[in-house]
């Protein structure tokens, strides 16, 4: 992977906005960066376009992906099963995760990840919690990933081994997921991560997206 092309566009996806979006506004999908579907595959990333046609939710959100593609296989050769069908934008915000996740991994389990199941990216709806805002699934800008399969066979699976905050993270795989948490958040891969800490609706993923506000929910 080509870090300065990544670290260059995604640190432009950063939002410095406050930490709750803004009631009147009209959530709008994040534009894709010029050059972007070029920047991921020259660093290495698996994937072709995905073009979406763009629908309405109610309130004149206009639910779309802006250069939107379908990722395979990252630089590392980590496998997203199914294929993550994400914006252009969210796209760099991935490849960065990548990177980190295989850091983490080697760090606390002494092994790199092969693939990870993820349950959804595109989903042209408002929060399940809080209906009166739109999820940034509606515009390809979120994952949601239930579990890691590691090189050596072994699976790392959120419901089962998220251990909450308040509690020690005796296991290697609980390490795992929360020093991933944390990082994710703390270098601003995501401005919103949120885990089973944070809900019962997040008890079997971590939830991940790019909004244009902040929440820390590891």
């Amino acid at each position: 992977m080509t870090a300065i092309g990544v670290a260059a566009f995604a640190a432009a996806l950063v939002s410095q906005a406050p930490a709750v979006p803004a009631p009147q506004a009209i959530p709008v999908a994040p534009a894709a960066p010029e050059g972007c579907f070029e920047t991921l595959r020259k660093d290495g990333l698996a994937l072709s376009s995905w073009p979406l046609r763009a629908t309405k939710l109610a309130g004149g959100v206009v639910c779309e992906a802006p250069g939107g593609v379908s990722i395979r296989r990252g630089a590392s050769g980590l496998r997203f099963a199914p294929p993550a069908r994400v914006s252009c934008a969210f796209g760099l915000r991935l490849a960065r995760f990548e990177a980190v996740v295989q850091e983490v991994a080697k760090e606390t389990l002494g092994s790199r990840v092969r693939a990870l199941k993820q349950l959804g990216t595109y989903n042209c709806r408002r929060m399940a919690a809080y209906p009166d805002l739109v999820s940034e699934h509606s515009f390809a800008n979120a994952i949601d990933v239930a579990s890691f399969t590691l090189r050596d066979g072994r699976t790392v699976v959120v419901e089962r081994d998220w251990v909450r905050a308040d509690r020690p993270a005796r296991t290697p795989a609980a390490r795992f997921l929360r020093r991933l948490a944390r990082r994710l958040y703390d270098e601003k891969v995501f401005n919103v991560v949120l885990t089973p800490s944070y809900d019962e609706h997040h008890k079997n993923h971590l939830h991940l997206d790019g909004a244009a506000y902040t929440v820390d929910g590891t």
